[in-house]
C-alpha cells in the first residue's frame, strides 16, 4: 500500500486581522450598544399604540437585515476595481478601499454587534407587544405569542436569507455605496 500524500491547505490571501484588542472592543462596544438601544426600544414601545409598536419591531427587523447586507457585501467584495476609481479621485472609493480592507472587523460589526442586538431587542419589543396586545384584548392563550414569534423569526431569517446572494453578488456596488456615504459624511 502506497502512503498517501499530505496535501496542506494554504490560508486563504485575506486582511484577516482580528487580535485580542478588538475582541475587547467588540465586547464592550455590544454591551454598551445593547444597553442604549434596550433602553430606548423599552422606553419608545412602553408609550407607543400597538401599530407603532408593530411599526417599531419592524424597522428593528429591517436594520438587522439591512446590517447583514452590509456585513456579507463587505467580505464579498473585491479591491483591484476601486483602485482605478481612486486614482481617478472618484467619490467614496478611496473609502471603499478602506472598507474592504477592514473586511473582518466592518463584518463583524455590521453582522455580530448590531445584526444580533437587533435580533434581541425584536425579541424584547415581540415581548412588549404580545403583553399589550393580551391587556387590550385579554387573551390568555399561548397562539398570538407563538404566532407573533414566529413570524418575527421568519421575517429576520427568511430577510436575511433573501438578501445574502443579492449581498454577495453585488458586494461591489453595495461597498461602493457605503464608500459614497462615508465620503459624503465625511468618515475616514
Amino acid at each position: 500500500m502506497k502512503p498517501r500524500k499530505k496535501f496542506k491547505v494554504p490560508h486563504p490571501a485575506n486582511n484577516a486581522n482580528v487580535t485580542p484588542k478588538w475582541t475587547v472592543i467588540v465586547l464592550i462596544s455590544s454591551f454598551v450598544i445593547s444597553l442604549v438601544f434596550s433602553a430606548v426600544t423599552s422606553v419608545a414601545m412602553a408609550d407607543l399604540g400597538i401599530i407603532w409598536a408593530f411599526l417599531v419591531l419592524f424597522v428593528i427587523i429591517g436594520i438587522n437585515v439591512l446590517f447583514d447586507i452590509i456585513g456579507t457585501s463587505v467580505l464579498s467584495a473585491e479591491e483591484y476595481p476601486f483602485h482605478s476609481l481612486a486614482a481617478r479621485k472618484v467619490p467614496g472609493a478611496k473609502q471603499s478601499i478602506r472598507v474592504i480592507r477592514l473586511a473582518p472587523q466592518v463584518a463583524s460589526i455590521c453582522c455580530d454587534i448590531i445584526g444580533d442586538i437587533a435580533g434581541i431587542i425584536s425579541g424584547a419589543a415581540t415581548t412588549t407587544i404580545i403583553a399589550e396586545l393580551a391587556s387590550i384584548f385579554g387573551i390568555k392563550s399561548i397562539l398570538p405569542s407563538l404566532l407573533l414569534t414566529g413570524l418575527v423569526a421568519s421575517l429576520t431569517i427568511g430577510g436575511k436569507a433573501v438578501c445574502k446572494g443579492v449581498a454577495m453578488h453585488n458586494g461591489n456596488a453595495i461597498v461602493f455605496i457605503i464608500g459614497k456615504i462615508m465620503h459624503f459624511l465625511h468618515i475616514k
